[in-house]
């Protein structure tokens, strides 16, 4: 049996109607709530940050930049990201992050980068925004393993 369909009509949309792009399969790095501690941020009256690790952050800053997320997710913890629960995390929190409502946003725990054995960046992470919280090149903000 055959099932007519002379009556179905698709559905229309309106010429106007434009879908914006979204571009969230890249990661954008924020350093706007970076520690107030001159000891883990960019400050340059902090001795434990120097351009050795300014020069390897930016460097890995654009590596990171250059894949998509769930790629990046996909690496082991020395090439991409490693999530480290909030409370093995020694890290005083920008008091304007918290405010802000960011914080809230955010996925829970903190996400780390490294800089080979230059140090670790410690950072939130809410969809495709990194908001780099701490540049810990003492390496004493959490406990290490490989």
């Amino acid at each position: 049996m055959k099932i007519k369909s002379n009556n179905f009509n698709s559905p229309s949309f309106p010429k106007e109607t434009k879908i914006k792009p979204h571009h969230t399969s890249r990661f954008a790095f924020n350093f706007s709530f970076l520690t107030k501690e001159s000891k883990y941020n960019l400050d340059s009256r902090g001795n434990t940050i120097d351009n050795r690790v300014r020069l390897k952050l930016l460097e890995r800053i654009y590596q990171l930049s250059q894949e998509d997320i769930v790629r990046i997710l996909g690496l082991n913890k020395k090439q991409g990201l490693e999530k480290i629960p909030e409370e093995k995390v020694r890290l005083r929190i920008h008091s304007d992050f918290k405010s802000s409502n960011r914080y809230k946003e955010c996925e829970d725990d903190y996400w780390v980068f490294r800089l080979g054995n230059l140090g670790r960046i410690i950072g939130k992470k809410n969809s495709n925004i990194f908001y780099v919280m701490s540049i810990d090149a003492s390496f004493d903000q959490y406990d290490h393993g490989s």
